[in-house]
């Protein structure tokens, strides 16, 4: 499996493609024997598993989910408490929106999972299924490893979609995709500069200019520019995700690929 190599200004050679996201070595490992005994382990009884410490003050790297045999951490990017009676979580998936449509909670003795509008209901493994199953399976830190970088388009509706890995956070592992929605194809990148004054990535074929301090975009193709405009990513997962195309049918790791 080839990965995207991260140079300070230079990528040189081609850059994994957009599905090969799971991490598989041991350094993507995370260690839950710290909490391992507070681990609560529920499914929906279909091969669906969310592994989670209920309750406590550090728990926001405490929530994964997975097949029983590997779990992804789940990015949590908020959530509640009452008491020991009922707590929710609000973790990434930008499939999904508003954030509050994508939680795993505990309420009226009931855990839940919420996708959308989508609501399933999860029961507790007995403690000897659970005790089995946390000691066998293998705990990893989030599947999907890049993040939305920018967005454009031209009045013809094609679009320049840029990403990147998303740790260490001043890496330089762009990966670009240029074309229409949903026939989107991934660039063989010969360049890419990324400093205070705005990105360029340059490709065989032409180059994407992100001038981020002027909110300009331009595709340069020989002498020929064409005048992009900027689509805001923040506003734009739901379909940056299952629509334009780089990640169409990819499993992000979070409940919602089933649930």
């Amino acid at each position: 499996m080839r990965k995207p190599l991260a140079l300070a200004l230079i990528l040189a050679a081609a850059p994994a493609a957009a599905g090969e996201n799971a991490p598989k070595s041991d350094s993507n490992a995370v260690d839950v024997a710290p909490f391992k005994d507070k681990l609560v382990v529920v499914t929906d009884g279909k091969k669906h598993f969310v592994a989670v410490v209920p309750f406590g003050d550090d728990v926001f790297g405490q929530l994964f989910y997975g097949d029983g045999k590997t779990f992804y951490q789940q990015r949590v990017a908020g959530g509640g408490a009452s008491g020991n009676e009922s707590f929710d979580r609000v973790y990434w998936d930008p499939r999904i929106g508003p954030a509050y449509k994508r939680a795993f909670g505990f309420k009226d003795k009931k855990y839940s999972v919420q996708c959308g509008e989508r609501i399933t209901d999860m029961k507790p493994l007995s403690d000897d299924e659970q005790k089995a199953m946390i000691g066998a399976a293998a705990f990893r830190k989030p599947r999907w490893t890049h993040r939305a970088y920018a967005l454009a388009r031209d009045e013809a509706g094609s679009y320049y979609y840029v990403d990147k890995l998303r740790e260490p956070e001043d890496n330089k592992a762009f990966r670009l995709f240029v074309g229409p929605k949903g026939r989107m194809k991934q660039q063989k990148m010969i360049n890419v500069v990324s400093d205070s004054e705005g990105d360029m990535f340059a490709t065989k074929t032409g180059q994407l200019r992100l001038i981020l301090n002027k909110n300009e975009s331009l595709w340069v193709k020989g002498k020929e520019k064409t005048k992009l405009l900027l689509v805001p990513v923040e506003d734009n997962g739901a379909m940056i995700y299952s629509e334009l195309g780089p990640y169409i049918g990819e499993r992000l790791g979070t409940p919602c690929d089933d649930l």
